[in-house]
């Protein structure tokens, strides 16, 4: 008799773990497999999130920013666009590269670039009468996927970058002339 009561609620013990799990995935398994008629009648409503980037015509569009910024002279095309309301983007072609440029009223980075850079920036120190302007050149693999240039001028950020195989000497290249077409060295230097 002794033998029997330990087996008797080792037997009692194993029913009511049994009957525990039955009953917990039961409606689980109910739920899964019918589809609630609700959910198919009726869905939900979607929010819309508005497009923070608006097209616009060209560069004279930035002037509510404070500031205007162009495409490079002989951009092979160009597209303009103001971001947030407050970020002028010109997103051109030359020379079968891509290269964009982004200007902003702030002193966050406006770059859009997520990408690990070299160690070691290049600088490019510009000065004119009343100003100065260091550019900070950071390529990624070497230049092997593209770099990006940053600078600030009367509190306005600037960023220029490309996706695309380059290096210093090639990216300022192109930058150069449009640096000196948006910023006061064409009033100071012709």
């Amino acid at each position: 008799m002794k033998k029997i009561i330990p087996i008797v609620y080792a037997l009692l013990l194993v029913f009511s773990f049994a009957s525990c799990k039955a009953a917990t995935s039961a409606p689980v398994q109910a739920t899964a497999s019918a589809p609630s008629p609700t959910s198919v009648a009726s869905p939900e409503p979607t929010a819309q999130i508005p497009n923070p980037i608006v097209e616009v015509e060209g560069p004279a569009d930035f002037s509510d920013l404070g500031f205007v910024i162009t495409a490079h002279q002989q951009a092979d095309s160009a597209s303009y666009s103001i971001i947030s309301g407050k970020i002028a983007q010109v997103v051109f072609t030359l020379d079968g590269q891509t290269f964009t440029y982004r200007g902003a009223a702030t002193t966050e980075d406006i770059s859009g670039v997520y990408e690990t850079f070299d160690p070691d920036p290049q600088s490019l120190y510009l000065e004119g009468p009343g100003f100065k302007v260091d550019v900070s050149v950071k390529t990624i693999d070497g230049g092997e996927k593209g770099a990006l240039a940053e600078w600030a001028y009367e509190d306005i950020r600037y960023s220029f970058y490309t996706p695309d195989k380059t290096d210093y000497e090639a990216l300022t290249d192109v930058l150069l002339p449009i640096i000196y077409y948006d910023l006061p060295f064409a009033a100071c230097c012709g």
